[in-house]
């Protein structure tokens, strides 16, 4: 049981595993950021070719 103790203390002390959290973290809010703004660009892209296409010339 002292040995589980001792591990679990030097879990707790160790903060190398909190990088890797914090860069999942922060990937997670830039996909939530690129699916957010995702939808509006594709959108306004979307229109902003129809445009394009519907002005030249058909003949």
């Amino acid at each position: 049981m002292k040995k589980w103790t001792q591990l679990l203390a030097r879990l707790k002390r160790d903060e190398r595993g909190l990088t890797a959290v914090e860069y999942a973290v922060l990937g997670a809010v830039v996909v939530a950021a690129i699916v957010a703004v995702g939808t509006n660009f594709q959108t306004q892209l979307g229109a902003a070719f129809t445009t394009m296409f519907n002005s030249i010339p058909k003949g």
